[in-house]
């Protein structure tokens, strides 16, 4: 397992890397985002793979393969919607009651 998770993180961030050098990208923030995220073994949303799949899909590797089996062959490098941490946002009221106190 850490093996093949190994293996498919270097194998994109080398995809990433591809990509950087091409001149007349307009997504190079994104994806130098994207890059230092895997780099530091953080995994991605996915928004941002979702960013980076239309290149991904390109690939010879990946040419016959649909969006979703690209999907799962990263998958571990995803955080699913679920896992992130759900922040409870509270609101004061407005009213004026402290002003008339």
């Amino acid at each position: 397992m850490y093996q093949t998770y190994n293996h498919r993180k270097n194998e994109l961030l080398t995809y990433l890397q591809l990509y950087l050098l091409k001149k007349n990208l307009k997504m190079k923030m994104v994806i130098k985002g994207i890059y230092k995220r895997i780099k530091s073994n953080n995994r991605i949303t996915l928004k941002q793979f979702n960013s980076i799949i239309k290149f991904l899909e390109r690939e010879p590797k990946f040419v016959q393969l649909s969006r979703e089996q690209i999907f799962e062959y990263f998958s571990f490098l995803i955080i699913s919607q679920n896992e992130f941490p759900k922040e409870k946002i509270t609101y004061e009221s407005n009213t004026l009651t402290k002003f008339f106190t």
